[in-house]
This record gives structure tokens, C-alpha cells and sequence, in this order.
């Protein structure tokens, strides 16, 4: 099985040689973390657990994170903490800079359309573009263990009986940061097409070392606007200044 730990020493190793970036700005907003560089800009989803409503310290140096390097946040992905984890992968994502290789201008949703249709699909994570495309393929399971599981969505309890059923596998970039990824990518089978996707995802051919085919994810083409949006508390689907791609071995 997959340890998170080789993972993120691959991607801070892949930033390492960045430590003469400066950091221009840090918002970690209700949904979104983002990261502002002079290299780059990243985002990761704000996770939290109920653990960080009575009392802890989800970030331990919350109010002094302007003090430090870029690579000094990128090394937060090592933490224990879940809201440090995704200010640390925001980070990487800003330090990994545009992405290089087979690049294409399409978000997952088009790529699970075309490559999912009459198969059984398996969503980690309860896309909003589920229910559309839930009529394409031959079965749709989705997997759910946040605050937006819905109504015939399944608990990680059945990923051992469907996950190996699945012919396409799209999984949120959030398991990195709660380090579900192992779990979910042991259950695949090993022909599946598996896609990651998301904004938190890195978009570096890293990830294809895991076993995952194609990596969606975002490009922010103007940091201001979405510094904006994310410290307001938009969604997703309400930021702008980004370009959805896709990322390909070559």
C-alpha cells in the first residue's frame, strides 16, 4: 500500500530547489487555501474536522504564517493537522510552477462523459457534476464522508464490495490531504482508467508514480482575483481567474 510519507517527500523534493521564492500573500478561507508566490499560486481545500470547533489549535502558527518562506508552508504537508496539511499543499502547488508535459484544456467533467459512458464509474468525492453523468454510465457509486454526502451516496464501508467493480475511477486531490489516497487507490483494480481531480491538485507527473492515468486540476491565471474570491468565501464553481487542464503521461 501507498504511504502518504513517500508521496509528500516527492513533492517537497520537487520544490525544494525553489527556497528563493518570497511569499506575496496566504489566505486560508472557509473553503479554500490559497497560496501566493513569486513563482506561482496554489490552491487546497480548507478541510476541517469537529476536533477544530472545541478548543485545539488547527494552526498552530495562525497570525505568524506571513513570517515564513514559501518551502517553509510547503513542509506543512507533513503536519498532523488537516488545515495545516492543505496551507502546505497549497504551497506546493504555487512552488511546482506551470505545469509541463502533455497538457490539454479540459476539466474532469468532460473526460468521466466521454471515457465513462456504459461503464461503471466510481466518484470519491461527490462532484456536483454527478448527477448528469450519472445517466451515462452503467452504474454510478459515489463516496461521500463530508458534509456534502447526499441521498445514495456510500460510506468508505463499501469501497471494498464496489470500488474493484469500477472500470473509471475519479478521486478528489482532498484524499492527499486526509490521507485517504492509500486506502482508496489499493481498492482499484489495476485496469481501471483512474482520474484525479480538483483544485488541490498537484499538477505534476509525480502522481502518475501512483498508478493514477490523468490529473485535472487548476491553473490560476490571476492571483488578485482569486485571492478575492477565496477570502470571500467562494466555492468552486465561483472562482474565477483560473484555467481548468487536464495533465497526461506523455
Amino acid at each position: 500500500m501507498l504511504r502518504m510519507d513517500v508521496l509528500y517527500d516527492a513533492l517537497l523534493d520537487a520544490v525544494s530547489p525553489h527556497a528563493e521564492a518570497q511569499l506575496e500573500a496566504l489566505r486560508v478561507g472557509p473553503f479554500w487555501s490559497l497560496v501566493v508566490t513569486t513563482m506561482g499560486s496554489g490552491l487546497a481545500s480548507s478541510l476541517r474536522s469537529e476536533a477544530h470547533i472545541h478548543g485545539s489549535k488547527p494552526i498552530t502558527d495562525a497570525g505568524e504564517l506571513h513570517r515564513k518562506t514559501p518551502l517553509e508552508l510547503a513542509r506543512l504537508l507533513r503536519s498532523e493537522s488537516i488545515p495545516e496539511t492543505a496551507i502546505g499543499l497549497a504551497a506546493v502547488n504555487a512552488l511546482l510552477g506551470p505545469p509541463e508535459g502533455a497538457l490539454t484544456e479540459h476539466n474532469a467533467k468532460e473526460i468521466l462523459a466521454e471515457r465513462g459512458t456504459g461503464k461503471r464509474v466510481a466518484m470519491i468525492g461527490h462532484f456536483p457534476f454527478a448527477d448528469g453523468l450519472r445517466a451515462r454510465c452503467s452504474e454510478l457509486w459515489v463516496f461521500e464522508r463530508g458534509d456534502g454526502r447526499r441521498d445514495g451516496d456510500h460510506g468508505a464501508e463499501m469501497m471494498d464490495e464496489l470500488l474493484p467493480q469500477a472500470e473509471v475511477v475519479a478521486i478528489t486531490s482532498t484524499a492527499i490531504i486526509n490521507r485517504t489516497l492509500p486506502e482508496i487507490l489499493d481498492r482499484v483494480r489495476p485496469d481501471a482508467l483512474v482520474l484525479m481531480l480538483g483544485p488541490s491538485t498537484p499538477l505534476t507527473p509525480l502522481v502518475f508514480r501512483l498508478g493514477i492515468d490523468v490529473v485535472c486540476g487548476t491553473v490560476i491565471t490571476d492571483a488578485r482575483r482569486v485571492l478575492r474570491a477565496v477570502e470571500q468565501g467562494a466555492v468552486t464553481r465561483q472562482i474565477g481567474g483560473v484555467r481548468k487542464v487536464c495533465l497526461w503521461p506523455e
